[in-house]
Order: C-alpha cells, then structure tokens, then sequence
C-alpha cells in the first residue's frame, strides 16, 4: 500500500512540476486592444408646399382725347378729322385662356379705352421633409508589443534553476522512497 501511495505522489509532483516549468517557459502573445467607436449623424431635407392663389385682374382705362384748337380754325378741322381717323384704326383685341386686352377709340365720346382682362392664377408650393440618419462604425485595432526576449545569460540562470529542481526531486524521491521502503 505504501508504495502505491508513493507512485501516486510522486507522479502528482511531476505532473505539477511540469506544468509549472512548460507554462512558465511559454513565449508572451502580443496584446491586442481593439476599440469599436459608433457615430450617428442625422441630416434634413426639406421642402415646402404653398399654395396661393391670385384673384382675376379686370382693368379699364379711358384717356379723353381733346379737341384740337389753333389759331386757323381750318386747319383745326383738318387736323381733326385725320386724328380722328387714325385713332379709328387703332382698334385692337388680343385674347389667351383668360387673359384678354382690348384697346379701341370712341368717335361719339373723342375717348381712347383700354380694357385688361387677367385670370385668376393658383400657385402651388410642396413641403417635403425627408430625415436620413447616417451610422459609421470605426473600428480601431492596436497591438501592444510584447517585451523582448531573455538574453543569454538570463537562459542559463533558468537552466541551472530547472536542473537544481530536477536534482533535488529526483533526491527527494530517493529519500521517500527508502523511508517507504524499509
């Protein structure tokens, strides 16, 4: 019983021996740091709608047209009778859609009339609003260096260490296995 007692322990120690030797001997993995950072921006678009609307124009002008009077009154006629003749030919209708104009002279009254027709009008403005959300994720990696490796004689420092450590387990073992064993 005793030695099975003694292999068991001994192996226990190996095991933990070894595995505090290979984990300590391992090389140092470089530290990664890795930052996410998210920026929302928010952005408008707008457009409006109005609507108007513009009542009809009607307009009228009457501009009296005088008699002509000089000095000679012959010639006064004269003059007369070609004004009123070349205001008689000034008689004029325009008309589109809604909008009209019409100008003419009035012998009876001696008066030249202009009369002005604009239609109603309907103006129509739209107001949009249109919102756009703009999301940008960075990403952002650094490495962080690892130190640099042992020098030559930090090596056989640790060289020495492990083969003290195996001396003496290797001496330990003996003595416990010479106290069982007896």
């Amino acid at each position: 019983m005793r030695t099975a007692l003694y292999y068991f322990f001994s192996l226990l120690l190996i095991l933990l021996l070894s595995s505090i030797f290979l984990v300590s001997c391992k090389t140092k993995q470089p530290l990664i740091e890795k930052n996410e950072t998210t920026f929302v921006s928010r952005d408008s678009i707008n457009n409006f709608h109005i609507i108007s609307n513009n009542k009809a124009i009607h307009d009228s002008l009457v501009v009296v047209i005088g008699k002509i009077k000089t000095e000679k009154k012959e010639c006064d006629s004269v003059c007369q009778i070609s004004v009123d003749k070349l205001l008689s030919q000034l008689n004029s209708k325009k008309t589109s859609g809604d909008n009209s104009s019409d100008v003419f002279y009035d012998p009876d009254k001696n008066t030249l009339n202009v009369n002005t027709h604009v239609g109603a009008t309907k103006n129509d403005s739209v107001r949009f609003t249109k919102i756009i959300y703009i999301t940008k994720i960075v990403y952002s990696h650094k490495d962080i260096p690892i130190d640099k490796p042992l020098s030559k004689w930090q090596l056989t420092l640790i060289i020495i260490g492990a083969i003290t450590l195996g001396y003496l387990f290797f001496k330990i073992t003996m003595l416990v296995k010479s106290k069982f064993l007896v």
